[in-house]
C-alpha cells in the first residue's frame, strides 16, 4: 500500500548556503555571460531549474509559502510511518532571512516553468515591491508578462510590455517584450501593430530567428490586408543566411496567396504548379490545386478551374483540400465519378453523403467496378454506425473481389464488427478462420488464427481458444506468434486451475520461445505453476532461472522480486533524492576522455564548437520566447546529425545542455546515444557507465511537483516518477495522437472530469494540461483514484490509467487477486506493455534511489 511521506534535511547543506549560492549565480548570470555556457544571454526559467530548486527549499523552511511543497537536491523523502495518504508536515526549521529580490525572481522563474501561475506571480509581485535594480525588476515584469499571455490577459500582457519597453530598454528582455508584444496585437487583430513590434524585434535582435519573424510579419501584413507588404515580409523569409528547418512549400503557398490578392494571377499560377511538382505529400499538392482553382475562377477560366479541382478530387481524396475541390467543383456545375465523390466524402468524415454517391455509382454501374465502391461503402457503412448494411456489403466484396488489395483487410474488419458491436462472437472466429482456410500462407493468417483464438477467449468459449491456440503452434512454428499461442494456453490451464497442463504448455513455450524475453516469461510461469503444484523448490529454481534471462526486462526483474518476496511497485527502503551532481559529471568528463580517446586537456564543460551553431542559438531563443516545440525540433536536428556522425563529444557536450535547459526528454535520448557510441546497451548501462549518465536517463525531474502530488495522495514517488517518464518522458509540452497532453497525459475529458471534482484551477481549459503543475496534480489523483477504486492494486490502477477503469474492471474479473494473470488477461497489447514497462522503469529508480539491493 503506498504510503505518505515527510521530509528530513540532509544535514551537509545549509538552508543559507544554497540561498546565497543561488543569488550568487542567478546575479553572476545577468552581469556576465554564464562560465558554463558563455553566451551573454539570460538564464531561462529551465536553465535555473536545479540551483531554484535549492532556494525553494529555503523559502518553505521560512514559511514563507505555506500551501507548497517542495522537495530540492539536498533533502531526503522518506516513507512515512503513517498509513494514512494524509501529507505529515516535518517540524519547521528555523527562520531564516527573507530571500533577495533576485533569488525571488529564480523562484517565480521554476514556478512559470511548472505552470504554477499563482505562486510566480506572487514572487514576481515581491520581487518588483523590493528590488531598486532594473534589471531585477525587468526580469519580474517579464514573468508577469508571459503568465498574462499563457492566461489570455492580453490587456494585462500589454501594460506589462510596455513597461519594460519604456523603463528598462537595458534588460536582456527589452526586445523579446517586441516579439511578445506581436502577439498579443495578433490574437486581438491589430495586425498593423503585430507586424510593427515584430519588425522592432528584428532590428534589436538580428540573426536569431529572422525568417521566423519575417513569415509571422508576413502573415500579420496579410491579415491587415497590406499585400505589398507582407509579400515583402514573405519573400526576406525566403531569403535566409543559415538554412532552417524543414521546407519552404508553406511559404511558398502564402507567398502565391498573397500574389493572388494582389492580382499577380500569373505569378500565382506558376508557384502554385512549382509547389505541385515538389511538394512531399498528396495532401499539399491537394491544397496547391484547390487554390490555383481558385485562381482560374478569378480569371473567368472556368474550365481550367474545373479541371483543377477534378484532378484534386481524382488524385488525392485523403486531402480535405480535395473535399473543398470537391464542394467548388460541384458548385461551379462540374462533374466527377460518384466512385470518386464518395470517396472525398469518405475521407473527410461526410459518410451519408458517401453512401448515397457510392449507392448512385452501383446503380449506374452495375457491372463496371472493381470492388472498390463495396469496400468504401462498408466503411462507410460502419463509420456511419449502419453495422447490419456494412456486413452486407462486407460480404458481397469478399465474395466477388479476391484480387483486390483491401480484401485480406476486409475479413478482419468484418469480424471486428461481429464480435464488438454486434456481439456475435462465434461468428467472428468463424469469419477468420474461414480466411486462413482460403488462403493459409497470408501474411495475416497467423495474427487471424491469434485473434480467433482471443476472440474465443473473450466469449469464454477456453476449449476453442485453447484448440485455436494450438493450431498457431502447430501450423506456424519457428515464429514468435507460436511460443505466445502456446503460452496463452498455459494461461488459460493456470486461470482454470488445471496445473499440469498449465506447466506442460509452459514448458513447451519454453522451448520454443525465440526471445530472451519469452523464455524469462516462461521460467516465471513455470515457477508460478510449481509453486500451486506444491514444488517449492522447483519454483524458487525456476524464477533464479529466469531473473538471468532478459536482466533488466520486466518478466526477470518480476521472477527476482518473486524469489525476494519483495511487493508490486514496493517503494524503495530508505530513499535518498541527493545526489553531487557536479561531482558526478566530472567524473563522467574523465569517463568520456577515457572512453572516446580525448585529449586530457579538453575542456568538456559548455557546448564548445556547438555554441555557434545556428540550431542552438535559433533554439535557445525560441526557448527563451516560449516556443518549446519549436526549441525542440532544432536541438533535436541537431542531436539527430551528432547521432548520425557518431559524434560522441557533441552529444555529450548537448546533453548536458540540455539537462540545464530543461528539455529532458532530448537530454535523456542525446545521453542514450553517448552510451550506444561506447557500445553499452541497457543492460551493461549500469555497471560499465558512470552514475551521472544513469540519473539523466532516470531523473528526479520535476521533483518539487511530483513529491507534493506523491505525498497528497498516498503514493511511492518513484511510481509516479515513473509513470512520467514512461507517459511523456518528462516533456511538459508533449501530446499525443490521441489527444492526451502535459506530463502525464491526460486527455481534455478526463481533465474536465478531474478539474470538476477538484474544483481548480480556477477558469480551466483543456490547455492547463500542458502545465506541469496542473499535469501532475491531475495526474496523481486520477492515478490514486484508480487505485482506490482496485483497493490497492497497482496493475488495475495503471491498467485503468491506459485502458481506461471499465476494461480494467473486466480483466480484473478474470485474474481475481493475482497481478500476473491479471496482466496476462489485459486484452489491449498497448496497455500489457504499459504496465510491464512501469514496473522496469521503477525498479531502475528504486535502485537508482534506494538502498543497494
Amino acid at each position: 500500500m503506498a504510503r505518505g511521506l515527510y521530509i528530513t534535511r540532509v544535514p551537509n547543506t545549509t538552508l543559507l548556503d544554497a540561498l546565497a549560492f543561488y543569488q550568487y549565480k542567478n546575479r553572476m548570470k545577468y552581469i556576465r555571460p554564464s562560465a558554463r555556457f558563455r553566451q551573454a544571454q539570460p538564464a531561462s526559467s529551465g536553465h535555473r531549474l536545479f540551483l531554484g530548486l535549492w532556494l525553494a527549499a529555503a523559502i518553505t523552511a521560512c514559511s514563507l509559502l505555506p500551501d507548497i511543497s517542495i522537495i530540492p537536491p539536498g533533502w531526503t523523502v522518506t516513507p512515512s510511518l503513517s498509513p494514512t495518504p494524509e501529507a505529515t508536515r516535518a517540524s519547521a526549521p528555523t527562520i531564516m532571512p527573507t530571500p533577495l529580490p533576485t533569488a525571488r525572481v529564480g523562484v517565480g522563474d521554476i514556478a512559470f516553468f511548472n505552470g504554477d501561475y499563482d505562486t510566480a506571480l506572487l514572487h514576481y509581485s515581491i520581487a518588483l515591491q523590493d528590488s531598486p535594480d532594473p534589471l531585477i525588476r525587468a526580469a519580474a515584469k517579464w514573468g508577469e508578462a508571459r503568465i498574462y499571455f499563457a492566461q489570455e490577459r492580453y490587456n494585462e500582457t500589454l501594460t506589462a510590455l510596455q513597461t519594460i519597453i519604456t523603463e528598462f530598454p537595458q534588460s536582456p528582455h527589452f526586445g523579446q517584450a517586441y516579439y511578445l508584444q506581436g502577439f498579443v496585437y495578433y490574437r486581438l487583430e491589430n495586425y498593423q501593430s503585430a507586424a510593427d513590434s515584430w519588425q522592432t524585434y528584428l532590428t534589436l535582435r538580428p540573426g536569431y530567428l529572422d525568417a521566423y519573424v519575417q513569415e509571422l510579419r508576413g502573415d500579420a501584413l496579410f491579415s491587415a490586408k497590406n499585400y505589398a507588404e507582407a509579400l515583402s515580409a514573405y519573400t526576406a523569409a525566403t531569403l535566409r543566411e543559415a538554412p532552417a528547418l524543414g521546407d519552404d512549400i508553406t511559404l511558398d503557398l502564402k507567398v502565391a496567396s498573397t500574389h493572388t490578392q494582389m492580382g499577380n494571377y500569373d505569378s500565382a499560377l506558376a508557384l502554385y504548379d512549382g509547389i505541385t511538382a515538389r511538394a512531399p505529400n498528396d495532401y499539399v499538392k491537394a491544397q496547391a490545386m484547390y487554390e490555383s482553382g481558385l485562381v482560374y475562377q478569378t480569371l473567368g477560366q472556368n474550365e481550367a478551374a474545373l479541371e483543377k479541382f477534378r484532378f484534386a478530387v481524382e488524385h488525392y481524396p485523403l486531402s480535405y483540400h480535395s473535399y473543398l475541390s470537391l464542394v467548388a467543383l460541384l458548385d461551379a456545375g462540374g462533374t466527377v465519378s460518384e466512385l470518386d465523390r464518395g470517396l472525398v466524402d469518405y475521407f473527410a468524415g461526410e459518410y451519408a453523403v458517401a453512401i448515397a454517391a457510392f449507392d448512385r455509382y452501383i446503380a449506374s454501374n452495375p457491372a463496371d467496378n472493381d470492388g472498390t465502391v463495396y469496400y468504401y461503402r462498408a466503411l462507410s457503412k460502419r463509420d456511419f454506425g449502419f453495422y447490419d448494411e456494412a456486413l452486407l456489403d462486407y460480404e458481397t466484396y469478399i465474395a466477388n473481389y479476391s484480387t483486390h488489395p483491401k480484401w485480406g483487410d476486409a475479413w478482419g474488419e468484418k469480424a471486428f464488427i461481429e464480435w464488438s458491436q454486434k456481439g456475435d462472437y462465434t461468428k467472428a472466429a468463424e469469419t477468420l478462420l474461414e480466411f486462413i482456410s482460403i488462403v493459409p500462407n497470408s501474411t495475416l493468417s497467423s495474427d487471424y488464427l491469434m485473434s480467433a483464438a482471443r476472440i474465443y477467449e473473450r466469449s469464454g468459449q477456453y476449449d476453442k481458444a485453447v484448440e485455436t491456440w494450438a493450431r498457431v503452434a502447430n501450423e506456424y512454428p519457428g515464429t514468435v506468434q507460436a511460443s505466445n499461442a502456446v503460452f496463452l494456453m498455459g494461461v488459460i490451464y493456470y486461470r482454470q486451475g488445471n496445473f499440469a497442463p498449465a506447466l506442460d504448455s509452459f514448458n513447451r513455450s519454453l522451448g520454443i520461445s525465440i526471445e530472451a524475453k519469452d523464455k524469462a516469461r516462461a521460467y516465471l510461469w513455470i515457477g508460478k505453476t510449481q509453486q500451486k503444484l506444491g514444488n517449492e523448490n522447483d519454483a524458487l529454481n525456476s524464477w533464479r532461472e529466469g531473473q538471468n534471462r532478459d536482466p533488466g526486462g520486466y518478466y526477470s526483474e518480476r521472477a527476482r522480486d518473486l524469489l525476494l518476496e519483495r511487493e508490486l511497485f514496493a517503494p524503495a527502503a530508505s530513499p535518498n533524492f541527493t545526489s553531487d551532481m557536479p561531482a558526478e559529471r566530472s567524473d563522467a568528463d574523465t569517463w568520456m576522455r577515457l572512453t572516446f580517446n580525448l585529449s586530457p586537456d579538453v575542456d568538456l564543460d559548455g557546448l564548445g564548437p556547438f555554441a555557434s551553431d545556428v540550431r542552438i542559438i535559433r533554439g535557445r531563443e525560441y526557448w527563451d520566447l516560449g516556443l518549446y516545440e519549436k526549441a525542440r525540433l532544432e536541438f533535436e536536428n541537431l542531436r539527430i546529425e551528432l547521432e548520425t556522425t557518431q559524434n560522441a563529444e557533441g552529444s555529450y557536450r548537448l546533453t548536458n545542455y540540455l539537462l540545464d535547459l530543461g528539455l529532458y526528454r532530448s537530454a535523456i535520448f542525446a545521453a542514450r546515444q553517448v552510451l550506444t557510441l561506447a557500445g553499452l546497451d541497457e543492460h551493461t548501462e549500469s555497471m560499465m557507465a558512470p552514475p551521472y549518465f544513469s540519473r539523466i536517463r532516470y531523473g528526479l525531474y520535476y521533483s518539487d511537483l511530483i513529491a507534493a502530488g506523491a505525498q497528497v495522495n498516498g503514493l511511492d514517488p518513484l511510481l509516479l516518477f515513473s509513470v512520467i517518464r514512461q507517459e511523456s518522458l518528462f516533456e511538459g509540452f508533449v501530446s499525443s495522437a490521441a489527444g492526451a497532453r502535459g506530463l502525464m497525459q491526460v486527455i481534455p475529458s478526463t481533465g474536465a472530469q478531474i478539474a470538476s471534482e477538484l474544483g481548480k484551477p480556477a477558469n480551466y481549459s483543456d490547455n492547463d494540461l500542458y502545465r506541469p503543475f496542473v499535469s501532475v496534480m491531475f495526474g496523481a489523483y486520477y492515478l490514486a483514484k484508480n487505485r482506490n477504486l482496485f483497493n490497492g492494486d497497482i496493475y488495475g490502477a495503471l491498467a485503468a490509467y491506459n485502458g481506461g477503469p471499465g476494461n480494467s474492471l473486466e480483466w480484473k474479473s478474470l485474474a481475481g487477486d493475482d497481478p500476473d494473470l491479471f496482466l496476462e488477461s489485459v486484452r489491449f497489447e498497448e496497455t500489457r506493455n504499459y504496465i510491464r514497462s512501469i514496473y522496469e522503469i521503477h525498479n531502475i529508480y528504486r535502485r537508482l534511489y534506494g538502498t543497494l539491493e
